[in-house]
């Protein structure tokens, strides 16, 4: 399974990278120097230990994002509120470590199982929805992103600004909450391991486990799921809950690994990044390490040439959007649910019609 998956990676890697060439030559070749600005976006991440070092750190946070969209989708709920619960998971987080008096080695720990705890409410609750009233999770996630990211806002202002600060940012977060860096000259921190570590966990959930074996019979034939008898209404609730935790978590994990305070003014990006992320490794956790990173070089590869270049930031912007629409293309048209979704028919995913329909069929 792993090798199928690995080559389907390959192949989707190869094209991004035709894509990226695509946009990327057309653009050097109509600057003085076009060979300069290949080989800055090639081999620029790799000559400086600052910038393979942001490699590593953008590659962080999609990794968790990643594994958290991964558990989601193998349960074949389509919850795209990793964005919120990543942003709620950081608030709530820093909020933790500002405002409860902890000790010094509780601090990073404690705030970090707080903000997953309440970051992960923006996954579970369209779980609850969907596996209750049969309410589109897709829909219901994208709405509460926007509703997390207007509390924060509000949190910030009102609970946490810092009035000498001079913008809507909360106070310092505490030196003894912040995560150890790893290497010297770079940001790479603790969380780097703790991701690393997550997506080695996850595989074990999925694939050697009796909870991931059932998630991964449900999103890949919920008929023969209802058939079997498993309860899969808790299943899915499961499933969302695990991954809004692994989000949220990864949004506290940023905060204390790279940042002095809570800054976010609107949804970072990091959750969306890790829905690529999800669809390049295909759902598989091992993977999503290689396409966490294959992600990040490609930013700042892009980076490097809009700073060192006239390269306008649009056109880096440009490759971006060119990689998610590969990537989503993909996810969609070998989904036939999601398929289904975008074609706006709606499926009978409610575990009775499932029963329904098996028993009709073997009459």
């Amino acid at each position: 399974m792993i090798r199928s998956a690995f080559a389907s990676f390959v192949i989707t890697a190869v094209l991004l990278v035709l894509v990226v060439g695509i946009v990327l030559v057309p653009i050097a070749m109509s600057l003085p120097d076009p060979l300069a600005v290949l080989d800055t976006f090639v081999f620029g991440p790799f000559r400086n230990p600052r910038h393979t070092g942001n490699i590593i750190e953008m590659a962080t946070p999609a990794m968790m994002c990643g594994l958290a969209v991964a558990v989601m989708f193998r349960a074949g709920m389509f919850n795209l509120g990793v964005e919120g619960a990543f942003f709620l998971g950081g608030l709530a987080t820093v909020a933790t470590v500002l405002l409860v008096p902890l000790p010094a080695f509780a601090m990073a720990p404690v705030g970090i199982l707080v903000g997953a705890i309440v970051g992960s409410s923006v996954c579970v609750v369209p779980g609850y929805l969907r596996a209750r009233y049969e309410a589109s999770e897709l829909v219901s996630s994208l709405m509460l992103n926007f509703a997390a990211l207007f509390i924060g806002l509000f949190v910030v202002n009102y609970f946490l600004r810092d009035p000498a600060a001079g913008a809507m940012v909360s106070y310092k977060i505490p030196n003894d909450a912040k995560l150890p860096k790893l290497i010297a000259g770079t940001r790479i921190h603790l969380g780097t391991l703790i991701a690393l570590a997550a997506c080695g966990l996850g595989a074990v959930y999925l694939f050697m486990t009796r909870a991931g074996f059932e998630a991964r019979i449900v999103g890949s034939n919920p008929s023969f799921a209802a058939h079997l008898g498993l309860p899969i209404r808790s299943i899915l609730l499961r499933s969302q809950v695990i991954g809004g935790l692994i989000a949220a978590g990864a949004g506290g994990i940023e905060m204390l690994g790279l940042y002095q305070r809570f800054s976010w003014q609107s949804l970072p990006g990091n959750g969306w990044t890790g829905v690529v992320v999800a669809i390049l490794a295909r759902d598989n956790p091992i993977l999503l390490i290689p396409a966490a990173l294959f992600l990040s070089y490609l930013q700042v590869g892009g980076d490097l040439i809009a700073r060192n270049f006239d390269v306008p930031s649009e056109a880096v912007g440009l490759i971006q959007a060119l990689v998610l629409i590969v990537v989503t293309a993909q996810a969609i048209m070998r989904n036939p649910r999601l398929l289904r979704f975008v074609a706006g028919s709606k499926p009978a995913t409610n575990a009775a019609k499932e029963t329904k329909a098996v028993e009709g069929g073997v009459a």
